[in-house]
């Protein structure tokens, strides 16, 4: 049985149509192959956010320089091990507290005095002064001397506060290096999450240390009380 003309031109041209759709999709789209190896494949891992700042001062505090810097300003550095310092006073009683010469640089000693479980560090001579953060803290074991045309005339040293409610505080302590008959004193503390933190207490200190006023009040920059 022959089917009527005007059905069998209908059929050819609805398969001519259904052929060009198809030819359109594959020519906009890619091919089978590299559609499923994008699907299968996994993203590429993501490096994780790093606080670069911070990074680079404990990638600072961990080096050793050898003391030369730019211009007359230059660092040394020494240990603080304070089991290894000579103990000049301490009272075992309620409130005790203790009064130790360490060895520092250059014929330098240092002070560190505890109390109530927080540290003052004094260089050269002792202040009458106790200079610290509010919080409970421990001292780094590590000092920073900052010296002008190789003489030392200030310190930097790290507190870590050590209190519960503030978890993982440090700040960086600017101490001016005191003489016989001068004392030195505080001059600057910084919060250690400041951005480029070490070479803002070096700046602090080049400037202000060697003429700062014992007493005028610390300059703070953030969280550094």
């Amino acid at each position: 049985m022959r089917l009527p003309l005007f059905l069998c031109l209908t059929a050819l041209a609805l398969t001519a149509c259904a052929q060009a759709e198809e030819a359109d999709r594959d020519a906009a789209s890619p091919g089978r192959d590299d559609a499923t190896s994008a699907i299968g494949s996994p993203p590429p891992p993501q490096a994780e956010d790093e606080p670069a700042e911070e990074a680079s001062d404990a990638a600072e505090d961990n080096a050793d320089p050898s003391g030369e810097g730019d211009g007359p300003f230059s660092s040394s550095y020494t240990a603080l091990d304070l089991e290894n310092c000579r103990i000049l006073a301490q009272s075992r009683g309620e409130g005790s507290w203790i009064k130790l010469r360490c060895q520092g640089l250059d014929g330098i000693p240092l002070f560190v005095s505890e109390g109530d479980g927080r540290y003052d560090i004094d260089a050269g001579v002792e202040n009458a002064g106790f200079a610290t953060i509010s919080a409970f803290n421990d001292v780094g074991d590590r000092v920073e001397w900052r010296k002008r045309d190789g003489a030392p005339f200030a310190i930097i040293f790290r507190y870590t506060d050590v209190a519960l409610e503030t978890p993982d505080r440090t700040v960086l302590a600017v101490e001016k290096i005191g003489r016989s008959g001068k004392p030195g004193c505080r001059v600057a503390q910084i919060a250690g999450n400041t951005p480029r933190a070490n070479q803002r207490a070096r700046q602090i200190a080049d400037t202000k240390a060697a003429d700062f006023d014992c007493s005028q009040e610390p300059e703070y920059v953030g969280n550094a009380r």
